[in-house]
């Protein structure tokens, strides 16, 4: 019995993680808009030093800083105007700090967005679907 733990024991540790945690926030301001603010919070406003990016496919990744280290991050803008929500999907990975580090980055981002640019515009009303004959 004791073998088995060991051996079960032993694969957990050494098989990778299957999933990594991963915040996402959706977003009613443009694509411009959320990416420009997203590039300012990191490296302007925390400091953060960019190590790559690329707007066109919409993608950052930044070097988290705490108590003197780094820790890779990335944030990924999605456009999913076709989904529902917002037009644009953020998703802010740090995979070696806590969740709650990407839900407050994700919060600062939405406060300054709305502090840049004001409230988003409401989605649009969706077409209503006419009225049915029924039969009276």
């Amino acid at each position: 019995m004791r073998v088995w733990a060991a051996i079960l024991m032993t694969f957990a540790l050494l098989s990778p993680a299957t999933s990594q945690a991963k915040k996402t926030a959706d977003f009613r301001h443009s694509y411009d808009e959320v990416w420009g603010a997203a590039i300012r919070l990191i490296r302007v406003d925390k400091g953060y030093a960019i190590k790559d990016r690329d707007q066109a496919v919409g993608y950052f990744l930044f070097d988290y800083r705490d108590d003197g280290r780094t820790y890779p991050g990335s944030v990924e803008l999605v456009r999913i105007e076709d989904q529902g929500g917002g037009p644009i999907r953020a998703v802010i990975q740090i995979p070696a700090m806590p969740s709650y580090i990407e839900r407050m980055l994700l919060d600062k981002l939405r406060k300054k967005l709305i502090d840049e640019y004001g409230e988003p515009a409401p989605p649009p009303k969706k077409p209503s679907e006419p009225p049915t004959d029924s039969g009276y």
